[in-house]
């Protein structure tokens, strides 16, 4: 089965992982085709081409990205008019990325134009109804009209395209984590004071300053992953806690497991801002649409707690605590809560080392996949919903 699979964007790195367990499958053959992404993403996918001869992937050129319009939609691959992409027919065409993303639009022309009939699904993650300006609506509308099955990754994603108007077949799968990287570590035996973490962007959004000032009221330590703009606010609060605050650049798949099992609770204090870097007269809610660092801290025996944004509430489930976003006191006290009871803690950790495994390992994930893609391969699929099923996905369950 030979799988085409498209992917932009700055952020990206993730997919390699479920891309890396796609090749172990004995009967795929994944072809990548990418733009924009990280140099972190072009790295990885040259060391996967080494490790599997069934995988191939291209980094074509790029007329318009991220960093230039703010917003992934606004990509554009730039194919030659012969492109080694188009000369072997694939039997799956998969798209990550929105359906009103000028490179969803492009792969499904490209579709129609080299590989008619080949089944198509679609990744999806929104969980706003954004209206976007035009072109973009009418994208969206001859989108949905196109793929074969759409893989929402939370059930508010699902809504959002059932609302949207996507009646096809739908799937939820989450975004996932490679438990055998990210897995409990031994650690130092030596005492250390109870210590906080974050990993994401330092930007407003994500709740940074909430996070350190509930550090300062019951007085732990706090561990900060990531690079942004509140990098000045991070250094003041150091400079009031000497010793207290550590601060940490980027760190990649190979560090990330270690600073992760470092940390005795990871903090996800979201708040929801409005977005209007794409046109100033349009406002694009930001809300959490999944926060894959909870899953991978849940992989490594690490407690979490989160604020109620968006899909937060989801992915923690039963393996954390939630607090009202914005609330700095409520935050302080779900922290100072598993500081001072470790039997809830130590509950909590074993809870999401289950969750994680049984729920958002990429290998359940990419089985999911191939299970759906399998199905619409097969010959007596029907292409298009019967109207008795508009509406009604013929499958709907979290991978």
């Amino acid at each position: 089965m030979h799988v085409l699979t498209t992917v932009v964007g700055k952020r990206t790195e993730h997919w390699t992982d479920l891309f890396d367990v796609l090749c172990e499958q004995p009967d795929v053959t994944l072809t990548v085709l990418a733009a924009d992404v990280s140099p972190a993403t072009r790295r990885e996918l040259a060391r996967l081409a080494r490790r599997h001869h069934r995988l191939r992937y291209h980094v074509v050129p790029h007329l318009l990205g991220e960093s230039l319009t703010g917003h992934m939609a606004s990509v554009l691959f730039r194919l030659p008019g012969q492109h080694d992409v188009t000369t072997a027919r694939p039997d799956i065409l998969h798209v990550i990325g929105e359906a009103a993303y000028l490179t969803t639009w492009q792969a499904l022309r490209l579709r129609q134009r080299c590989w008619a009939g080949v089944p198509t699904t679609l990744y999806a993650a929104q969980n706003v109804v954004t209206r976007f300006p035009v072109p973009f609506p009418r994208i969206e509308r001859q989108s949905y009209l196109s793929v074969d099955h759409a893989f929402p990754i939370t059930p508010a994603a699902l809504n959002v395209l059932r609302i949207k108007g996507y009646r096809g077949p739908a799937t939820i799968v989450p975004l996932g984590v490679d438990t055998r990287m990210f897995r409990p570590l031994p650690t130092d035996p030596v005492a250390r004071p109870f210590t906080v973490g974050f990993v994401g962007r330092f930007e407003p959004h994500k709740g940074v300053v909430d996070l350190l000032r509930a550090a300062e009221l019951i007085d732990c330590d706090v561990s900060l992953v990531g690079e942004g703009s509140l990098g000045a606010e991070i250094e003041r609060a150091a400079a009031r806690r000497p010793g207290r605050v550590h601060r940490h650049g980027w760190a990649g798949h190979a560090e990330l497991p270690t600073l992760l099992n470092d940390m005795d609770v990871l903090a996800m204090p979201s708040i929801e801002v409005v977005q209007r870097n794409t046109l100033p007269w349009i406002g694009i809610p930001l809300r959490e649409q999944f926060g894959r660092v909870l899953v991978e801290a849940m992989a490594c025996g690490v407690p979490v707690v989160g604020s109620d944004v968006g899909e937060i509430p989801y992915v923690v489930g039963d393996a954390g605590l939630v607090f009202p976003a914005g609330d700095v006191s409520a935050l302080a006290a779900r922290l100072a809560r598993l500081r001072d009871d470790p039997a809830l803690s130590g509950q909590l950790a074993n809870r999401g080392l289950a969750r994680a495994g049984a729920e958002f390992g990429w290998d359940r994930i990419a089985e999911t996949l191939c299970t759906t893609w399998r199905g619409l391969r097969s010959p007596a699929r029907s292409l298009r919903t019967s109207p008795a099923e508009a509406g009604h996905p013929t499958r709907e369950a979290i991978a």
